[in-house]
């Protein structure tokens, strides 16, 4: 009588064990490899940050006992003023930074960082907490055209030259940055705007019938043909924006990297 062979089949789900056991290896590699690569990264550099900034305690302006309570809101039109920013691509030509000083500090540059004069000087450099509640922070991609950090105190300064208030002024400017009327200056003084290099917002204007006396931010207005070229709602929303842009307010000691007594090294750099 003949020997029987042995059936193979615990050697075939031997087999197909080691092979299920060798791809569940593989693939737990894999995605263990995954998660270090992409999950500590997000842990480390989103998850863990936004919620230490989620929970910040109050700051105090100084060390003193009695100080006050570092605060700081934006709401309402400047709001809305940033996204029409935004959305417009401002942010593609014009910066909104003044650089830190290991960057190279910007602190005394002319119309930059902020007022310096006799009695006051505010300039300082960009902390993270002027964007405090806006959708974006608009440090902006180049800087093609001016910083607009402190843009309000620049357009206020424009506007006395040229006797306009600084909010038609602004109004004008984003109509055409090259008007004459911008260069004229109250006291013969002209302001030389033929540099500039920036779009014209023309659909952020439409013509309207001239009625009475006119709209006060009008422009080009055509006493025989009695039209008026009046700003958007968008125009007078993203001016009002601008205007506010005065990134320059008083930040806690232990916020503030501006090198100590700018004002005194500005007058020794002059």
């Amino acid at each position: 009588m003949g020997i029987m062979e042995k059936p193979l089949g615990n050697q075939t789900n031997i087999n197909s064990h080691s092979v299920l056991k060798l791809y569940f290896s593989d693939l737990s590699r894999v995605l263990i490899g995954m998660f270090a690569s992409f999950g500590l990264a997000w842990l480390c550099m989103i998850a863990i940050p936004t919620a230490k900034m989620a929970s910040l305690p109050p700051v105090k302006m100084s060390g003193e006992e009695d100080a006050e309570y570092y605060q700081r809101k934006t709401t309402g039109r400047v709001l809305n003023g940033a996204q029409i920013y935004a959305a417009n691509g401002c942010y593609t030509c014009h910066s909104q930074l003044i650089r830190p000083t290991y960057l190279g500090s910007q602190i005394f540059r002319k119309d930059f960082a902020g007022v310096s004069n006799a009695d006051v000087d505010t300039r300082r450099e960009t902390h993270y907490d002027d964007f405090r509640g806006e959708e974006y922070a608009q440090l902006g991609l180049t800087r093609m055209g001016p910083d607009l950090s402190n843009y309000g105190y620049r357009a206020e300064a424009y506007a006395a030259r040229t006797g306009m208030t600084a909010e038609k002024w602004t109004v004008a400017h984003l109509y055409n940055p090259r008007d004459e009327e911008l260069q004229l200056g109250e006291q013969g003084e002209a302001i030389d705007m033929s540099w500039s290099n920036c779009p014209s917002q023309l659909h952020m204007f439409e013509e309207k019938d001239l009625v009475g006396q006119g709209y006060s931010l009008a422009l080009n207005v055509n006493t025989e043909a009695m039209t008026q070229t009046v700003p958007r709602e968008q125009a007078l929303i993203l001016a009002d924006y601008l205007l506010t842009l005065k990134r320059d307010s008083a930040l806690p000691e232990s916020m503030n990297n501006a090198p100590k007594n700018s004002g005194a090294a500005a007058a020794d750099a002059k």
